[in-house]
């Protein structure tokens, strides 16, 4: 057993929680990876020849309504899946890919019944009942990985449903907002928190993905639709005053958490090195976002939150400076204004955490 969970059966003991007699639980066995690798293996196989058994079967009884046989096939998976993983656990490996791909499988059947039957005719409502189910799904999966997809999926749904209604310019920051929203609520959901996490994985690398449009949609490339590459200033100017006034808001929440105030150098450096990036970047979007994402990873010690804004930050950064609409030397001056940030943030923390009565370097991560 590790030290982190030797002290929380030991915090368990003090609060009363479990018997005191009782020893210290013991991790279980795990099998190798290999062998885990060929049972993932041997269910992904397994679902795969399944799905087209069923597929072909159907194929010769269904000749007339189609979408109501997919229905079916998909509504028949998709339960499968949830009872193959309600009965899996951690060691069962087999089981739990397989319930993973049962469920995948069954949702691709059910969002092309739905598209049969709803497709043709309104879009928007394809686009509402999918995103619904894919919502239900997340609520009964323990799958993590089938989550984190339902997110992203769930993503998709809210960026179709804006392009029917014509309101592109609002997608990122509606899609800014149910992120911050979700991030927030991840500590207040009790049985729920693992699954929120993952669909707020899922709606972050979403947001993440609509600001990249921004530079793209931009560009002269020519990849996206015209409603895309002609968004508005309010496409990328609310999102980015939204992304700031919340930065400032978590690096109080932050200082607050660890009983500092911010009336300290500590405090005016933190809050001048968020407003200073904030306002260089405002031609680079997508940069704000990161770093408020980079703030909330810090504040809820979520090192996937931090992970997913640290690899953002630098492709948003490649992204502008590939850019053709603006200059070379606009890009150069504001990379430069930006490294010195940086440099200047880099020697405050290493003179403040050289100080005798400084908070340590734990304590400020």
């Amino acid at each position: 057993m590790t030290a982190a969970n030797e002290q929380l059966w030991q915090t368990l003991q003090q609060a009363n929680c479990v018997n005191l007699d009782m020893p210290v639980p013991k991790e279980p066995l795990m099998p190798p990876w290999y062998l885990t690798l060929l049972e993932g293996g041997a269910a992904w196989i397994a679902a795969v020849l399944l799905l087209g058994f069923v597929g072909s079967f159907m194929r010769l009884i269904v000749t007339e309504n189609i979408g109501l046989g997919v229905l079916i096939i998909g509504s028949v998976f998709v339960l499968t899946g949830l009872f193959f993983d309600r009965q899996s656990t951690r060691q069962q490996v087999f089981m739990s890919q397989l319930a993973l791909v049962l469920g995948l499988c069954g949702l691709l059947c059910l969002s092309w019944g739905l598209w049969e039957e709803l497709g043709h005719h309104n879009w928007v409502a394809w686009f509402i009942s999918l995103g619904v189910l894919l919502s239900i799904h997340s609520l009964f999966i323990h799958n993590r990985l089938s989550v984190l997809l339902n997110g992203i999926g769930i993503g998709g749904c809210i960026t179709g449903v804006l392009y029917q209604w014509q309101w592109m310019n609002l997608l990122p920051l509606i899609m800014l907002v149910l992120a911050i929203i979700l991030c927030l609520s991840i500590e207040r959901v009790g049985v729920y928190y693992g699954r929120i996490c993952y669909l707020a994985y899922g709606l972050v690398c979403w947001t993440l993905m609509t600001q990249g449009l921004l530079i793209l949609g931009t560009s002269q490339v020519d990849f996206f639709n015209n409603s895309i590459r002609e968004l508005s200033v309010w496409a990328w100017l609310l999102p980015w005053l939204v992304s700031v006034l919340a930065s400032v808001m978590v690096v109080g929440y932050i200082f607050n958490q660890k009983r500092a105030s911010l009336r300290t150098p500590a405090g005016y450096a933190a809050m001048t090195g968020v407003l200073f990036i904030g306002f260089l970047a405002i031609p680079l979007s997508g940069l704000s976002c990161a770093v408020l994402f980079l703030l909330l990873g810090l504040q809820l010690h979520n090192r996937v939150f931090t992970s997913l804004a640290l690899v953002s930050i630098p492709l948003f950064i490649c992204a502008y400076y590939y850019s053709l609409t603006v200059s070379l030397l606009e890009k150069s001056l504001l990379l430069m204004a930006l490294g010195v940030v940086l440099l200047l943030a880099r020697w405050g923390v290493n003179y403040w955490l050289s100080q005798p009565n400084s908070l340590t370097s734990q304590e400020v991560l």
